[in-house]
Order: C-alpha cells, then structure tokens, then sequence
C-alpha cells in the first residue's frame, strides 16, 4: 500500500491518474459499493451543466451558510491550489486534512483503477461525513451520467446552461451533450432547470418524467442595474443584489433561489433575508472578477463558446479600449470563441502556461492580427501596459486563471 509522507508527493502522484480510457462509473460504483455506500450518509445538492455551474454551486453554498448551516462545497477544477475543491463554510480543507484522506484511499486505487476526480469525490464523500455537514454541494466534473460524482443521492438536482463542451466525451450535437447532464436527474427527485432551445428542454422533461422527478423549469431573472463592481437583478417581484456584475449570473441566481426553495421544508430556517444574503456575498473566483484597479483587469473563466458570449454580453461594463490576454488547452475551440470575442474587443494577445495539456501559441492565434507572446509573464506584463487607458481581461482556460494568478499575480488564496 502507498503512503504518502508529504502532500507534494501525494498531489504529483494522483495528478497523474487523468487517464480518459476509463470514463465511466462502473468501477466507481463497485467501490461505493464496497465501502457500503458512504454517499448515502450525506445530504446533497448536485450541480451540473456546461457554464455556471460553478457559479450556482456556490450561490446555493453561500445561502445555505448564510441561512446557519454547515455546507460543504465540492468544485472542479481546483481554483488557486488542490484543497479548494474541498470547503466547508467558505474554508478550503487544511493541507494536513487532505494529505490523511489521500493516504486513506491509496488501497482502492489499483483494485479500482481510481483516477484523480474518483480519489477527490471519495475525499469530499469522506470529509463532509466527517464534518458532519448540514448539506453538500456537488459540482459534476463532466457531463453527468458517467461523473464520478452521479454516486450521491440529492435533496435537488439542478442543470444549468448546455453548450457544446467536451465533445470527444459527450457527444458533438446538443441532444447528446443534455442526455448526457440529464444523467444526474434521480428518481422522485426534484430537477430544476431553465428554458432553454426545445431539444434540451424536451430531453430534460422525458428523462424527468421516466423518473418520475418533479421538472422545475425557473423563472429568469432581470437585471435592473449592473455597474463594475455588482448588480441588482429582479425575480418573481422580489429585487436581489449581486457581487458578481456579469449578466450571466442572473441565470445562476434564478436557479440558486429555486433550489434552496426546494430545501425549504427540510431547511426551514432559509428566508427571504439569507437568500438576499447568500447572495449579495457569493464571489465566485474567476468569473467577471477584478483582480487589478490600476489599471483595470478583469478575469473569467470563459472556456467554450457560450462562456465567450456569455463575456462579450458583460463588455459594456468595462472602459475602452478593451485588451485580451487568451489561452487554452488541447482539445477546446479556440477558434470559435475567439471569432466570438474578436468583433468586440480591441486587441487579442494569445500566450502558453505550464500543463501538461496547454495549446501552442501559435495555434491559438487564428489571424494576423492576434499577437504571441508565448511568456506568460510578459504576457501580462505587455496586457497591464495597454490596459493603462482602458481595461484588461485575462480569460480561457481555468487553469490558466489558476497558473496566471499564483504564478504572475502572486495570488494565493481563494476569498
């Protein structure tokens, strides 16, 4: 059996699991299994689509802290280090903790073929048992139906936006890739989701209805203000301020309030008052977010072709001339959402980080007028100098956030 004496050694160790042959939770489940299903322990909420789930997984977080309970928050990809998948009232698992889970799984790897998200979905199982949690947010990894964490057995399932991501898992149509989020939807289990293009809705209301899951389909809220720093959006005539500026979190809030509706009745001390709370102080790491005032930088984690328009509708928040710092990863369409970004912003600049799975500059830059600087310092370094008059954003991949902002910003910690 392996045992790890540093968390270093651990983490380089089960980074290297990553293998994709084996998608699936066949292997998985017979582990659950095995150790007598601990999931069941938990009281959860499971999160999945292809933006904003992030986003709506911690609105849910934070509204349920707000409202005196212990939650536990699981998320991927980590944000500035491996411990932020794992948080309990907004407070990252302790190096100590996160090595002694590691080492507590070691035995199952090899009987199991345990890849890295399997040994962290065992870990957050284990530990929010141990907390003892009021409740548990989980964030699918990917897709849903074969995601590790389709183990737990939810209070509310809620499927945010589908767009075309992880086509070479999912699927290349968006029938496929919904089939394949509806994966999460339980048996009796509420679903809550948004109308969205017919074919999605319709896959999600079948899937429902052959589960007999109660198919909640919220109203969308309104922004009725937005400046750089918040908004004020409105739903169901009740007004909401957000920390978060970008149009596209009124989706997310509308499908956070719907869901802790729904845990109301086991959860009775939510109130209009810890909504308006939990929402008013969610900042979720990465997503429209100011990390510079002078000058002006923004980053998000616009990562696929929604998410870039979904950036592109918040532009008109930010001073002119608007500068672009972009990277990505092996396997993304680059091309499609910079051709999305492009016709709004003023100058593109593409760069490379370390990883393993990092695109070459020179393929992300699709035209002449995309400029390479394959440093990512003085990639930022050359951002910050045009920004000077206007703005910055830094966006693509989450881990280039995550590589940017430790190794460039010097930022460490996750508020």
């Amino acid at each position: 059996m392996i045992y790890f004496h540093t968390l270093e050694d651990a983490l380089n160790t089960i980074n290297q699991r990553t293998s994709s042959s084996t998608f699936g939770l066949k292997k998985f489940n017979q582990c659950m299994l095995d150790l007598g299903s601990p999931q069941r322990k938990l009281k959860c909420v499971h999160v999945a689509g292809t933006n904003g789930k992030g986003s709506t997984s911690s609105f849910i977080a934070q509204i349920m802290k707000e409202s005196g309970y212990k939650v536990g928050l699981y998320t991927s990809p980590f944000l500035m280090h491996h411990n932020d998948r794992f948080r309990i009232n907004g407070i990252d698992m302790s190096d100590e903790d996160l090595l002694r889970y590691i080492n507590m799984t070691t035995h199952l790897w090899e009987t199991y073929a345990l890849t890295m998200f399997e040994i962290d979905t065992l870990i957050a199982i284990w530990y929010f048992i141990d907390q003892k949690v009021d409740i548990a947010i989980f964030e699918v990894g990917l897709g849903g139906r074969l995601d590790a964490t389709n183990v737990i057995m939810p209070l509310v399932s809620v499927i945010t936006t589908i767009g075309y991501d992880h086509m070479d898992f999912l699927g290349d149509t968006l029938d496929l890739i919904a089939f394949e989020k509806a994966g999460i939807i339980k048996e009796n289990t509420p679903i809550i989701s948004y109308s969205q293009e017919a074919i999605i809705d319709d896959i999600f209301r079948r899937v429902a209805h052959e589960r007999n899951a109660p198919f909640i389909q919220t109203s969308l809220a309104k922004q009725v203000s937005a400046d750089l720093f918040s908004q004020v959006i409105e739903k169901d005539g009740m007004t909401y301020t957000l920390s978060m500026n970008a149009k596209y979190q009124c989706i997310n809030a509308s499908l956070a309030i719907e869901a802790v509706d729904c845990l109301k009745k086991d959860y009775p001390n939510i109130t209009h008052e810890t909504i308006s709370l939990g929402l008013k102080n969610t900042v979720w790491f990465g997503r429209f977010q100011r990390v510079s005032e002078k000058p002006l930088i923004i980053i998000d984690g616009a990562h696929n072709i929604n998410g870039m328009q979904a950036l592109v509708d918040s532009l008109s928040l930010l001073p002119r001339p608007i500068h672009v710092l972009f990277s990505a990863i092996v396997g993304k369409d680059h091309e499609g959402m910079l051709k999305v970004l492009k016709p709004h912003v003023d100058s593109i600049t593409v760069t490379e980080f370390d990883f393993y799975r990092k695109q070459d500059a020179n393929i992300l830059a699709i035209d002449d007028s995309i400029h390479i600087i394959k440093d990512p310092q003085l990639a930022y370094n050359d951002l910050c100098e045009r920004a000077s008059q206007g703005s910055g954003i830094v966006c693509g991949s989450l881990y280039f956030l995550s590589y940017m902002l430790v190794n460039v910003l010097g930022i460490r910690k996750v508020e």
